[in-house]
C-alpha cells in the first residue's frame, strides 16, 4: 500500500503560520518590458507572448449580448491584461467528466484543467495525464510559489502519493455551500413552526405541498427539490455526507446506515408527493429552479442565489419571504450541509501542455488580489467603487447582473481570503433591497451551518488520501451502479425498499473488490489519524482566518 500520500496530509497549524499579505507581481498586463541595454549593448529579446488554452465550465447562463466563451467583455479582459493569449475550452458543468475524458482521448485537452471534483483530478493523475508542477512553480512562478509559502497546506494537499505537486490551489474564508431557504410567509400563513426534527420538516413538507399556501386555488405547489443539491443536502441531515466513510473514534468506516435512512427518508418524501416525482431527469436542479422562481417550491435545496434569480421570485411573488432553516435533527444528530473548502484544490496542467510557463504566468495573473476582486465586482468605475471601508459598492446593479453575474467561474482559482474583510459576507453591499437580503441570508446561512456543534459528517473528499489506481477503478466502476441502486429504492414505492436497496448496493460493492478500498482507508487513519487534516482542523483554519483577515 502506498503511504506517501498519508504523510502529507497534515493538521492546519494555522498559529505557527506567517499570515502575512501575499506579496504579488507589480505587472498588471502582458509581459514587463526588456530592461534598458547599456549603450552599444544589444537589448535582450522580449519573452515571447504565450498562447494557451484553459478550460471553462459552460452553464449556458451568458446573456446573449454579452457573447459566449469564445469572445466577451471577461475574455478580452484577461487577454489584454494578462500575461498570455488565452482560448477557453468549455466543459458541460454537470456532465465535465465525459467531456474531459473525451478531449483527453482525442489529444485536445486544455492546458489548464479546472475542476472541482477531487475524484475526477484524480483518475487523470493515475493516468499520467496530469503534469508535476514542482519545477514548473519554481521556475516561472512568483505569486502562487509565495501564496504556497504561506499557506503550506496547499503543497501538501496538491502532492499525490509519488511525492510530486500536480494541483493548484486556493484558500478562502470557510462559508456555507448548501443551504435550505423556506418560504417564511408560508410558514406564517399556515400556522407552521420552523421545523426543528426530520419528523417535522416532513410534516412541514406536506403541508406545503397539499394546503395551497400560494392560494390560488390550485394542487400546484411541491414541499421541496430532490434534484440538483436536494439529495445531497437531505443526506446530509442523516449525517452521510460528502464520501461514503466516516470516522468513529479510533474508527474509519464505510457508512450504509445513515445513507439508509436518507435513502428511506427521501422515499417517504416521494410517497408522499412533496416532491417533483419527475426529479431523476432534472440533473442540474433547472426545472427544481423555475419551479423556486414561480413560487412553487416551500423549501428550496440550494446553493447560494444570486441577484437576479432573487429578483425574479420577488417580481413573481411580491410578499415571497425567505429565511435559512437550520439543518433538522435525525436519529442519528444534528449536522450541516456541505460548507465551502477553505483550502481547496482546483487545477492541474495538461501533461501535454507545450508551453508550460505561459500556463504557470497565466495562474500568477489569475490568483493576484486584484485580478480576483475585478472577476468579483467588476471594472472600478465602471461597475464599482469603493464604499467607507474600501470594498466593493456597485454603480449600477442592473448593469453588474448583467455584465459579471456569469463569470463565477473565470475566478475559479481565486484565493479570496487576501481581500481580507472585503471577502467576508458582512461587508457585501447593501445599496438595494436585494443585496441587504441576500447579505443577511448568507450571514444566516454562515451562523445556521458554519458551527462545530452542527459540522458536516465527514471529510471533504479532497482530504482523503489518493487511492491507489487498482482501488480508484473499484470506486469508479461501482459509483454510478450503487447511486442508481439507492435512487431505485426512492422511486418504487412498496416494491422497493431501502433495506433491499442496501443489500443490492452492498453486494455491487463487495463484489467488485470494495472492501480493500474500505480496509485502505481504515489503515491511512490507523496510522494517520494523529496527524490527518481531520473535521477539527477545517473549523479550527475557519476560526483563525476570521481572527486573522477579517479586519484587514
Amino acid at each position: 500500500m502506498k503511504n506517501k500520500r498519508q504523510s502529507r496530509i497534515v493538521r492546519t497549524g494555522m498559529t505557527t503560520m506567517a499570515l502575512t499579505s501575499v506579496i504579488v507581481a507589480g505587472c498588471s498586463g502582458g509581459q514587463a518590458s526588456a530592461p534598458a541595454s547599456k549603450e552599444g549593448e544589444k537589448a535582450p529579446a522580449a519573452d515571447k507572448r504565450g498562447s494557451i488554452t484553459v478550460s471553462m465550465y459552460e452553464r449556458n447562463n451568458i446573456p446573449p449580448e454579452e457573447g459566449n466563451w469564445d469572445k466577451n467583455r471577461w475574455t478580452e479582459w484577461v487577454n489584454k491584461n494578462g500575461p498570455a493569449d488565452v482560448k477557453y475550452v468549455t466543459v458541460p458543468r454537470w456532465e465535465s467528466l465525459q467531456k474531459f475524458n473525451a478531449l483527453f482521448a482525442t489529444n485536445s485537452a486544455p492546458d489548464l484543467i479546472l475542476e472541482y471534483d477531487t475524484g475526477y483530478r484524480n483518475q487523470w493523475y493515475a493516468q499520467k495525464l496530469l503534469m508535476p508542477l514542482d519545477d514548473v512553480i519554481e521556475k516561472y512562478s512568483t505569486n502562487y510559489k509565495d501564496l504556497m509559502k504561506q499557506f503550506p497546506q496547499l503543497k501538501k494537499l496538491g502532492t499525490k502519493d509519488d511525492g510530486k505537486l500536480y494541483e493548484i490551489g486556493k484558500v478562502n474564508p470557510l462559508v456555507a455551500a448548501h443551504r435550505i431557504y423556506i418560504r417564511e410567509d408560508w410558514l406564517q400563513k399556515l400556522n407552521l413552526q420552523m421545523p426543528k426534527t426530520t419528523d417535522e420538516f416532513l410534516q412541514v413538507a406536506k403541508a406545503f405541498a397539499t394546503q395551497d399556501p400560494d392560494g390560488n386555488g390550485k394542487a400546484d405547489t411541491f414541499g421541496l427539490n430532490l434534484s440538483g443539491n436536494g439529495v445531497a443536502i437531505i443526506q446530509h441531515m442523516f449525517g452521510f455526507g460528502e464520501v461514503q466513510w466516516r470516522f468513529e473514534g479510533d474508527k474509519f468506516i464505510h457508512e450504509w446506515d445513515r445513507l439508509k435512512a436518507a435513502v428511506a427518508f427521501q422515499k417517504q418524501l416521494f410517497d408522499a408527493g412533496v416532491v417533483d416525482k419527475d426529479f431523476l431527469p432534472d440533473k442540474n436542479g433547472e426545472k427544481a429552479k423555475q419551479d423556486f422562481l414561480s413560487g412553487k417550491l416551500g423549501m428550496y435545496l440550494h446553493q447560494e442565489i444570486p441577484d437576479k434569480d432573487y429578483d425574479a421570485l420577488k417580481k413573481n411573488n411580491p410578499g415571497a419571504k425567505l429565511a435559512i432553516l437550520t439543518l433538522p435533527k435525525s436519529e442519528f444528530g444534528q449536522f450541516s450541509p456541505a460548507i465551502g473548502s477553505p483550502i481547496q484544490m482546483v487545477g492541474a496542467i495538461n501533461a501535454g501542455a507545450k508551453d508550460p510557463k505561459a500556463v504557470m504566468q497565466y495562474i500568477d495573473f489569475m490568483i493576484k488580489p486584484e485580478t480576483a476582486r475585478t472577476l468579483e465586482s467588476g471594472e472600478e468605475g465602471v461597475h464599482w467603487s469603493k464604499n467607507e471601508v474600501g470594498c466593493s459598492k456597485p454603480l449600477d446593479a442592473e448593469k453588474n447582473k448583467k455584465e459579471i453575474s456569469y463569470i463565477s467561474d473565470l475566478r475559479m482559482m481565486s484565493s479570496v481570503l487576501l481581500l481580507g474583510k472585503c471577502a467576508f459576507v458582512e461587508q457585501r453591499a447593501q445599496d438595494t433591497e436585494t443585496q441587504k437580503t441576500l447579505r443577511e441570508l448568507a450571514i444566516q446561512a454562515n451562523q445556521a451551518y458554519v458551527s462545530k456543534d452542527r459540522s458536516i459528517p465527514t471529510l471533504k473528499p479532497e482530504y482523503l488520501p489518493v487511492l491507489p489506481q487498482d482501488l480508484a477503478l473499484i470506486v469508479k466502476n461501482t459509483e454510478q451502479q450503487i447511486k442508481d441502486t439507492w435512487m431505485k429504492a426512492v422511486v418504487s414505492g412498496s416494491s422497493y425498499t431501502a433495506d433491499q436497496a442496501e443489500k443490492d448496493a452492498k453486494n455491487i460493492w463487495e463484489k467488485s473488490g470494495g472492501l480493500r478500498v474500505d480496509e485502505f482507508y481504515s489503515k491511512w487513519y490507523e496510522t494517520n489519524k494523529a496527524n490527518a487534516f481531520l473535521l477539527k482542523d477545517l473549523y479550527q483554519f475557519g476560526d483563525d482566518a476570521i481572527k486573522l483577515y477579517a479586519n484587514k
